[in-house]
């Protein structure tokens, strides 16, 4: 086993000590993550399953992004954001205390769905 970070992570993924994440649990934090910023999304449908574009880049994936009613393309992961050919959508970072929050659903690459409260 080799004694750099990079060796010690590749042998826990090889030999079951460390199980890399699934796109869905990727997708699904990205999820979450972009509601974080934009608190009045609505629907966010992922396009592709997503990955990691080069060495040293994080995890993401484009989706469509719809919020208050209308759609925007974006590449989102856990630790990535960014919105394609469109204005920005509008934010709402928080919502005020007595806010309800916007359901979110999520449609996954694989066709799936789920709700988030």
């Amino acid at each position: 086993m080799s004694t750099t970070g990079c060796g010690d992570v590749r042998h826990r993924i090889l030999y079951g000590t460390l199980k890399p994440k699934s796109n869905h649990e990727y997708q699904r934090e990205s999820a979450v993550e972009f509601r974080t910023v934009w608190a009045n999304v609505e629907r966010i449908r992922f396009t592709e399953e997503g990955g990691k574009p080069g060495l040293g880049a994080s995890w993401r994936a484009n989706a469509v992004a719809t919020i208050e009613g209308k759609d925007y393309e974006v590449i989102i992961g856990p630790h990535a954001l960014a919105v394609l050919h469109t204005d920005p959508p509008p934010k709402t970072p928080t919502l005020p205390p007595t806010a309800s929050p916007v359901v979110l659903t999520v449609t996954y690459s694989d066709g799936s769905t789920e709700v988030i409260d």
